[in-house]
């Protein structure tokens, strides 16, 4: 059988493209991510991290879940974690474990809920130098994600992340509303997309 190409080059094709593509992409779970403040009473309780290699893009997947977690809107980009403390980062970057990432996004599969008080339903992900910050602790203005107030099935992408090596991911709150409040329900899941560096 012969093809014109839209160049007017005519070529052959010999045989046929036969067989299924079976099998599914597994993405192994990566322990020791995260810190203890964000580990919520939710269905996923822990952040779960989970990474894998497709199509030579290293693929990074961090479920979260807020039920339990706190927020105090005093103050934009305040650290959402537990009330009793403990280092709240779902995750830190590094280029051997990410890849130089070019695309994130942010999906949400539950809506945030309010537990007690009053919650935010406008979520962050902001990166910081410090290991150390906890609830209530300022983030920072530098932004992995800006969510606005995501609703279930719904999704935001960055397209230029301009990720700095070892900074660590803070789920933050982005209003000032004086938010105070136990979520009982949000969760989403954090892609990023990296890859090595090219010979």
């Amino acid at each position: 059988m012969s093809t014109r190409f839209p160049n007017g080059i005519v070529a052959d094709v010999v045989g046929d493209i036969t067989g299924d593509i079976t099998g599914d992409i597994v993405a192994p779970l990566v322990t020791g991510v995260t810190g203890a403040g964000v580990v919520g009473t939710g269905s996923f309780g822990a952040p779960k991290t989970y990474r894998r290699e497709q199509n030579g893009s290293i693929v990074t997947i961090i479920k979260f879940d807020l039920t339990g977690l706190g927020c105090v809107g005093t103050a934009a980009n305040d650290v959402i974690g537990l009330a009793t403390g403990g280092v709240a980062y779902i995750g830190r970057y590094t280029t051997a474990d990410y890849g130089i990432v070019y695309k994130a996004e942010l999906s949400c599969l539950e809506t945030p809920s309010e537990g007690t008080a009053t919650i935010t339903g406008d979520i962050d992900i902001a990166t910081n130098a410090s290991a150390l910050l906890e609830y209530d602790d300022a983030g920072g203005a530098s932004k992995l994600i800006n969510g606005g107030s995501l609703t279930i099935g719904q999704t935001v992408a960055n397209l230029e992340p301009g990720l700095t090596a070892n900074d660590y991911f803070y789920i933050v709150e982005a209003d000032t509303a004086g938010t105070t409040g136990v979520y009982d329900g949000g969760q989403f899941i954090l892609t990023l997309w990296g890859h090595a560096a090219l010979d």
